[in-house]
């Protein structure tokens, strides 16, 4: 017996779970948060597009352009702007909405505090994260389907047939800078949805504990700027605090992209465990 109710209760969780992401990746705020993230990307890299798109880059563009297009539209104040509000639409007001329907007090004698908890957390999160993430790589496939077609130019293509003679030692070198742009790339991307978690889990949170939903949408923006304003007025060496800093660690990082990883994952962590226990307070008011 106790063996089938704690395989009861996992499949509980997962099945709370599957229906809560379901719902996260189904809604309109995940769609939006997805397109406008790549639609802020194409905004903030548009003085370097422009040019392209004119006519105006006579000798084509180098290897790899793409890739690097991607990586700076990730730099771009557009991108840093809307990121926390982004991150936000998913899934942050879940809650709030089941409190104020009422929805909870159905719910919760069936399924259980615990599985409610562990998939209203998992899926604020993971929806926050894989907007933002799948947003790099919409952008991503676009400036590739844009540019990739120019970066090898037929006069470009003469040239690199006339350089055959060119050693191996220097084709390996042009390789491993390829992998290291791509490499880049990819760890700026789940930095990205590192973020989107933590940022979609402090809608969550506040909105839990303000039954607001102006405050899931607002809180994140809000408080990023907080701190992006303490970093950058009042404590300027402390650069862990900026959030910018986060998404682009610059080399005062011992671990780079990695290390900062790191810290917002474990500010995730910390601030969706916060989530459940305010979220677990609310209840007693269903």
């Amino acid at each position: 017996m106790r063996k089938w109710g704690s395989q009861g209760k996992e499949n509980s969780e997962v099945q709370a779970l599957k229906t809560d992401l379901k719902r996260a990746f189904g809604s309109w705020g995940f769609i939006a948060a997805v397109i406008g993230f790549a639609v802020a990307a194409f905004f903030g890299v548009a003085g370097q597009i422009l040019p392209i798109l004119q006519g105006q880059m006579e000798d084509g563009l180098a290897a790899g352009y793409s890739i690097q297009l991607s990586i700076d539209s990730l730099k771009t104040d557009v991108v840093l702007l809307v990121l926390p509000i982004l991150a936000a639409l998913p899934f942050t007001t879940a809650f709030v909405d089941d409190h104020k329907s009422r929805y909870l007090r159905e719910y919760l004698p069936r399924a259980g505090k615990r599985p409610y908890l562990v998939s209203r957390v998992a899926a604020t999160a993971l929806s926050g994260g894989l907007a933002l993430f799948l947003g790099v790589f919409l952008a991503c496939f676009a400036f590739a389907l844009l540019f990739t077609p120019m970066e090898l130019m037929p006069q470009e293509a003469e040239k690199l047939a006339g350089e055959m003679a060119m050693t191996a030692e220097m084709g390996g070198q042009a390789d491993t800078a390829a992998q290291l742009t791509f490499t880049d790339l990819m760890g700026r991307a789940f930095l990205f949805f590192l973020s989107g978690a933590l940022w979609s889990l402090v809608g969550g949170m506040f909105a839990a504990l303000t039954q607001s939903r102006y405050m899931a949408y607002a809180s994140p923006f809000i408080f990023y700027y907080v701190l992006v304003i303490l970093s950058q007025r009042y404590f300027r060496n402390a650069y862990v605090l900026s959030p910018q800093e986060w998404l682009n660690p610059s080399g005062l990082w011992n671990a780079g992209i990695w290390g900062a990883a790191l810290l917002v994952g474990e500010l995730a962590i910390l601030v969706g465990l916060s989530y459940g226990f305010l979220m677990q307070r609310r209840m007693r008011d269903a």
